[in-house]
């Protein structure tokens, strides 16, 4: 995979993680469905949109190194922030801004070295439908695709416009911040609408929600 996303140039090599202060801070970021859905489907990739400090796609490839499994976590985001963390005083507090601009992608990266993950883990520090396009032209195909990026309706339908095609039949699609009473409600909205279009079951706890891609008919 670094072959093909980064023409063979590991952006973890030489990565000077002694640097760069490690923290993990995250919402959410051990629920219990990414573990149950990797060691349902033992996947060979999995695709998480919206990584922040990479809590959760920690908790995916710790797993998947944990039960032996030969795959890779895409960690797909601008870690430029959202709209949200502009907005709240605590919360861009945590873009760690230098000199105008933003070096929340090299905390992910030393979180990743310091747990010494980088053999399950590709960074790719672009937004979601460019990312989604690469992917494509590369005939990369998902197993697990796991959603946690912008907030609004909008962004959100997007998402799911973009990656859902590309999920393989029989993968499975994890939400964050799906909440079936207040929380974000335009997260819900998009769900609901997108895959009430297609029919298809949304099954939710604890603020993530999870939809099984049907295979085709035989």
């Amino acid at each position: 995979m670094v072959q093909t996303l980064w023409q063979g140039g590991d952006p973890f090599q030489n990565f000077p993680a002694d640097l760069y202060q490690t923290d993990t801070q995250g919402w959410n970021s051990d629920h219990p469905y990414l573990g149950e859905a990797i060691a349902e489907i033992r996947p060979a990739c999995i695709v998480e949109i919206g990584v922040w400090k990479g809590g959760s796609t920690i908790t995916m490839a710790k797993k998947l190194r944990d039960i032996g499994q030969d795959g890779v976590v895409i960690a797909v985001d601008t870690w430029l922030g959202s709209s949200e963390h502009w907005m709240d005083k605590e919360l861009s507090k945590h873009l760690c801004v230098n000199n105008g601009y933003q070096n929340l992608f090299y905390k992910f990266m030393a979180n990743i070295v310091d747990i010494k993950l980088q053999n399950y883990v590709v960074p790719l520090p672009l937004d979601s439908m460019n990312a989604a396009k690469l992917l494509s032209l590369h005939g990369i195909i998902p197993d697990i695709i796991h959603i946690d990026a912008g907030h609004d309706y909008r962004s959100v339908f997007g998402d799911l416009e973009s990656w859902w095609p590309m999920l393989r039949p029989g993968g499975i699609l994890i939400g964050d911040d799906y909440i079936p009473e207040g929380g974000w409600v335009e997260v819900r909205a998009a769900f609901d609408e997108f895959f009430g279009r297609l029919a298809l079951p949304i099954v939710n706890s604890a603020g993530k929600c999870l939809i099984r891609k049907p295979l085709p008919p035989p």
